[in-house]
């Protein structure tokens, strides 16, 4: 009884560290990342990273508001637009690369263009992201997991297989 008991404990050890390896990003890089407290907070348009521990993720912004000119709504903010695609993390060294995951089937899209390299910074728990661009954007972490909904999403990326 006893030598079933401890296969079973080191069967079960060896799954969890199975389940593991796929594991490409370190716990304190995996959950939400934002500028804000939503991508509708406040007046600014916003910035926001779901990764999960194998290094998929989802990445999202939005516009700032929109304002009537006529004022006729009392000055109160508008629709944003707002635009979400897939992504793949990979932690090289101390950068977080954050790349678009495109489809196979896109030869003249170059995901390279869209690449951002972030560097997470302890205090405060903050990433600080720089894109093509080169503007710093720098998100807090709002959250160990993604909702429901992101990783819904991220399911069915993961069913297309990229």
């Amino acid at each position: 009884m006893r030598r079933i008991c401890l296969c079973l404990i080191l069967s079960c050890g060896a799954l969890s560290l199975s389940a593991n390896a796929d594991d490409v990003l370190p716990a304190h890089l995996v959950g939400t990342w934002g500028t804000g407290s939503s991508l509708y907070d406040g007046v600014d348009k916003q910035t926001e990273i779901y990764l999960l521990p194998d290094g998929f993720g989802m990445a999202a912004g939005s516009s700032e508001p929109a304002r009537r000119a006529d004022v006729l709504d009392g000055g109160k903010p508008g629709a944003r637009a707002i635009i979400g695609f897939p992504v793949r993390a990979v932690l090289e060294g101390e950068i977080l690369s954050v790349r678009v995951l495109l489809p196979k089937n896109q030869p003249a899209m170059k995901a390279d263009n869209a690449a951002l390299s972030c560097r997470y910074e302890r205090t405060g728990e903050k990433l600080t992201c720089t894109g093509p661009d080169r503007v710093p954007v720098t998100m807090t972490r709002r959250s160990v997991s993604v909702s429901d909904e992101v990783m819904r999403t991220i399911d069915q990326v993961r069913a297309l297989q990229y």
